[in-house]
């Protein structure tokens, strides 16, 4: 079982809180602390152009550079974590690589850019892929290395919106990247034989950002880690 707290940009840009978030992350069970890194205008297009401004705005100042992703990894090592971030573009690549990261993840937003697809999958390393925008037939890269997840981008997600597998064996789909709010769904996943669980992951869902509403807090990631794991052990009996 794999327990990714995805800390994505819920730092708000404060690399005292991204620190606590590494610190909380390995304290409450989760084998993985990962960031996100990328350039706004790469995402949203050239400054002036996005029509929501202050989603732009506030998306510039969550970014962090290279001498900042060197010490969340050097503070993730110190903790104890494994470090991994989601890159969306060939630079951002390069920092991560050049830090030692064991393994990488392609986000639903990322998986058609077949250039930076390629080049991570040519590092032969453990990748998670999640496919919320695949809209093609079977999974999208043929790779020793891919584990797939089966994802819905809405950020919250309802529900209603999440059609799991029955079971994940035998399946393209290895785990499940829940957006949901609160755990009950990533549980289900894990009944259903997923496991690797990807999920948001915060002090306070009341902070400014549009991914704190479906993250889970400590107490809900050490609960999730609990059981999940209690699960896993019931199911290889």
């Amino acid at each position: 079982m794999i327990i990714i707290a995805e800390i994505g940009i819920n730092h708000n840009g404060n690399i005292n809180l991204a620190h606590e978030l590494i610190r909380q992350a390995k304290l409450c069970g989760a084998d993985i602390a990962k960031f996100q890194f990328y350039d706004p205008d790469k995402i949203f297009g050239p400054k002036g152009t996005y029509p929501d401004k202050k989603n732009y705005e506030f998306a510039l100042s969550v970014q962090f550079n290279f001498a900042q992703a060197k010490v969340l990894k050097r503070w993730s090592d110190e903790e104890g974590i494994e470090f991994m971030a989601s890159v969306f573009d060939l630079e951002r690549f390069g920092w991560i690589e050049s830090l030692g990261v064991r393994r990488h993840k392609i986000a639903s937003r990322s998986v058609q850019d077949k250039e930076l697809c390629r080049e991570i999958l040519k590092t032969g390393k453990e990748t998670f892929i999640s496919l919320g925008f695949w809209k093609g037939k079977g999974v999208p890269y043929k790779d020793k290395n891919a584990r797939y997840l089966y994802c819905v981008p809405k950020y919250p997600c309802e529900y209603s919106d999440i059609e799991l597998p029955a079971s994940f064996a035998g399946l393209p789909y290895q785990g499940f990247s829940d957006h949901t709010i609160g755990i009950e769904m990533s549980l289900i996943a894990v009944a259903r034989g997923a496991n690797i669980i990807e999920k948001h992951f915060t002090l306070n869902k009341g902070l400014v950002g549009p991914d704190h509403v479906c993250s889970m807090t400590p107490q809900e990631l050490s609960d999730l880690s609990k059981y999940a794991r209690i699960m896993e052990k019931i199911a290889a009996r």
